[in-house]
């Protein structure tokens, strides 16, 4: 089923430094563990604030409740206009 775009919709600062830990923690293969206790910010669209656009970022859900995330090309272009900003 596809989603309708979150575009126009503003990133809290807690979804802006979550797009930040996700490049800085990144592996060779640009994916990021993320623990059960953060994935729903990945994944649940109720969460407060709602959940991190995924246009911005991937997310792999493992059996347990954790994942992998992975910024998108317009995700690393968000981080990189964000320094002039």
């Amino acid at each position: 089923m596809s989603e309708a775009p979150t575009q126009g919709k503003r990133l809290t600062e807690g979804h802006k430094h979550m797009l930040r830990l996700v490049r800085r923690d990144a592996g060779e293969n640009g994916w990021t563990r993320v623990s059960r206790a953060v994935a729903p910010l990945f994944e649940d669209p109720n969460i407060r604030g709602g959940r991190i656009p995924p246009e911005l970022c991937e997310f792999e859900s493992q059996d347990d409740g954790s994942g992998y995330a992975r910024l998108t090309a317009a995700g690393n272009g968000l981080l990189d206009a964000m320094v002039w900003l």
